[in-house]
């Protein structure tokens, strides 16, 4: 017994990626959306500050009739076992093993409530110890006053931030940084948000191992309101992947001046994604890179190599000119795959001098460069990209999965280049190209 409990609580311990916590929620958040009633219904916890990997569940809600809330929640689908229900709170196992919570609670104490779920714990205990100062005292019901004892409620988060003088915080930067302070002074910076996106320059097409073709994932993209998609299949170096040599590309190439020349379509860049060798070198010559409109380089191979030859590899490419965007920097794979062992300071360094933008691989197995990796490129002046690496049309949409990492390292829409317009980011490219 002693030892099913502890296998239980281990598995209880785990985290699961983002990528596969996300999407399960949304669907229960969808079904309970149809539930006649229900006033305010949101994920709070890691889950809402989009952290990579996420534990339990928690779900915050306001309801006319809890307990009919309470009865559909624990009868979806998705529900594997119900571990406990009440009038007003539920906890259920559903699919991938995941703990989900529920809570509901009036409608003029929701804010407080999700406010206080959402977290970090050491974001709530700044707040709480400012709070203090000022003569209040916080919890998950609301604000009390200490002299009168009196409990406000909150219908909204940003009713229970500006009570206490503040601007309402991302949930992504709720993390014990400066946060609590830049709002207090009105200083908190206007994150990057999906909107904000013009173009996706990583994407895969059955020229090499994708699944669509290219006016396939153009007419994709564009149905998703892009100015503009790069096209940047594998080359000759990823056998595996089908990939592109030199006359391939070229082919490519004139394809792509093909479809640009039709009316009303995308805007679609010719490049590249290019592998990186063992040694450094790349595995298309200058003079064929030279024609593209951009050049990806990745590392897919001999990714255990020591520190100093990983690092050596990489600063080889990234000097380059040809060189314009270092994909998926690091390698890993959640959850399971290690990021290689770089000196990631001498990379950042090296990008901003070469003025070389780092890529935000915003597949959910990826999530590469991480938030606080982004966040560090940022302060030394290193230019960012947030692409899909899509390898078929429906995973354009995964783009979302590197805003939230961009968010948590408080990029605005200036750091990252994919937000600007396709002539801007050409002359980018060029002005770097030809330093």
């Amino acid at each position: 017994l002693r030892a099913v409990q502890a296998l239980r609580k281990k598995k209880s311990e785990q985290r699961i990626p983002i990528g596969q916590a996300l999407p399960l929620v949304e669907v229960i958040l969808e079904q309970l959306r149809n539930v006649p009633g229900l006033k305010n219904l949101a994920a709070a916890g890691s889950l809402r500050r989009f952290q990579e990997t996420v534990g339990d569940i928690d779900l915050m809600g306001t309801a006319d009739d809890p307990a009919a809330v309470i009865s559909a929640f624990t009868g979806l689908p998705q529900v594997k076992q119900v571990l406990g229900r009440g009038t007003t709170k539920a906890s259920v196992i559903a699919d991938a093993d995941l703990k989900v919570d529920l809570r509901l609670v009036e409608h003029d104490a929701f804010g407080s409530l999700l406010q206080y779920f959402t977290g970090s714990k050491q974001h709530n205990i700044n707040l709480r110890e400012r709070a203090r100062r000022l003569g209040l005292s916080l919890s998950e019901y609301g604000i009390t006053v200490l002299d009168s004892g009196k409990l406000e409620k909150f219908a909204t988060e940003e009713g229970f931030y500006t009570r206490q003088g503040l601007d309402w915080i991302p949930p992504e930067i709720r993390e014990g940084g400066p946060e609590i302070e830049l709002a207090e002074r009105r200083g908190l910076p206007r994150l990057i948000e999906p909107a904000d996106i013009r173009g996706d320059l990583h994407v895969h097409t059955d020229w090499s191992d994708g699944r669509n073709s290219i006016a396939e994932m153009a007419r994709a993209a564009c149905d998703r309101g892009y100015e503009y998609i790069g096209i940047a299949d594998h080359t000759f170096g990823r056998g595996i992947a089908r990939g592109l040599d030199a006359a391939r590309l070229e082919k490519q190439t004139e394809t792509i001046t093909r479809l640009n020349q039709e009316p009303g379509g995308i805007r679609i860049l010719s490049g590249s994604e290019v592998d990186i060798r063992a040694d450094g070198a790349l595995d298309l010559p200058d003079d064929i890179l030279a024609r593209l409109d951009f050049v990806i380089a990745g590392v897919h191979s001999s990714l255990n190599q020591s520190q100093e030859k990983i690092t050596e590899r990489l600063i080889k490419a990234l000097a380059n000119p040809h060189v314009d965007i270092l994909a998926h920097p690091t390698g890993r794979q959640l959850p399971d795959r290690e990021p290689s062992a770089i000196d990631m300071e001498t990379l950042f360094r090296a990008a901003a001098r070469n003025r070389t933008i780092l890529e935000i691989n915003a597949m959910p197995n990826r999530l590469d460069l991480k938030d606080t990796h982004v966040m560090r490129a940022r302060e030394l002046g290193v230019k960012l990209i947030i692409s899909t690496d899509s390898h078929g049309a429906e995973q354009l949409g995964t783009l979302r999965f590197g805003t939230g990492v961009a968010r948590r390292a408080w990029c605005r829409r200036q750091d990252i280049v994919n937000t600007w317009p396709v002539d801007d980011l050409l002359a980018y490219l060029r002005e770097r190209s030809e330093r």
